[in-house]
């Protein structure tokens, strides 16, 4: 038979933690507008590098093959395909080396699902560091301890 255990956490030490985590947040939320248009010039940039490298396959004709060619870097097609008239080119990224794409930032402050609320993770830090700074209890136990550290 498992013997539960009853562990207590200093609330000072859980208290210090929610601030550094919500500090951290608000430094982040002041940097994401930057980082976003840096990631929007990046990710124009690897737009026009993406674009050269297939129109630079395209102009040559060695990498031209039909449309049942699975190992040609460019496949054409042209006629009655999905009810229209026209020209189908499909470029195998596979087999033309493109630069890695940006990674684009995620939002700090994205408002989630937590539990049944739809809320920003600052908010709810917040909300539960003034909970933590109105009691006077020195220690909380894991339980609490550990459903505040899934938002930090």
């Amino acid at each position: 038979m498992a013997r539960s255990l009853s562990v207590k956490i200093p609330t000072a030490t859980l208290i210090s933690d929610v601030e550094n985590t919500i500090a951290k947040i608000e430094a982040e939320m002041a940097t994401y507008p930057a980082d976003m248009e840096a990631y929007r010039q990046a990710y124009t940039a690897h737009q026009d590098l993406v674009l050269k490298a297939v129109i630079e396959a395209i102009k040559n004709p060695d990498n031209i093959g039909s449309e049942y060619d699975q190992n040609a870097l460019v496949r054409v097609s042209s006629g009655n395909r999905y009810g229209g008239y026209g020209v189908n080119i499909q470029v195998n990224t596979d087999l033309l080396a493109l630069p890695q794409a940006p990674e684009q930032p995620t939002n700090p402050n994205d408002r989630q699902h937590y539990g049944r609320e739809y809320t920003t993770k600052l908010d709810l830090l917040k909300k539960n560091l003034k909970v933590l700074k109105m009691t006077n209890q020195e220690e909380v136990n894991a339980s609490t301890y550990n459903t505040v550290m899934e938002l930090l």
